[in-house]
């Protein structure tokens, strides 16, 4: 039996949409108070960034470092999580970031993981971060990645 792509539906989600406006207020908007955010720039073997205001400081942060996000794509899981893509720049060099979003019964995201390439790039992103956000509000031993500690 062959098998078919699921139709394409060119109504995006809160979230995707308030990313390609660039409209940090709208993200927020589209965020339960008790999100969870995963990063593999931060140690989160079990301690994810979690709330409302933490995940808002570290949707700041980002959008200062690498400004409005650009191509921005939004694509569909058969289990209804949803991938949404988009660019930005970081000292003029390219970054590509890729986040899963879960959502609850309402369409307010409950857990978003990001994920983000080039190395070269997510390292000074990383970089930027941790200089805005360490400690407050996201505790040192978020930080401390297994590889820091050789």
């Amino acid at each position: 039996m062959p098998i078919s792509a699921p139709p394409m539906s060119t109504s995006k989600r809160t979230l995707t949409a308030a990313l390609a406006a660039g409209d940090l207020q709208a993200a927020v908007a589209a965020l339960r108070q008790d999100v969870v955010f995963h990063s593999p720039i931060l140690a989160t073997a079990g301690d994810e960034v979690r709330g409302l205001p933490t995940v808002v400081k570290v949707l700041q942060a980002a959008f200062t470092c690498f400004g409005m996000p650009r191509n921005v794509e939004e694509f569909q899981n058969p289990d209804g999580r949803y991938i949404v893509t988009f660019d930005g720049a970081i000292d003029g060099n390219l970054i590509q970031m890729a986040i899963l979003v879960s959502e609850d019964a309402e369409g307010k995201a409950e857990s978003i993981r990001s994920f983000a390439r080039p190395w070269p790039v997510v390292k000074l992103f990383r970089e930027y971060m941790e200089r805005n956000l360490r400690p407050d509000p996201v505790p040192d031993a978020l930080w401390e990645l297994p590889a820091s500690k050789a």
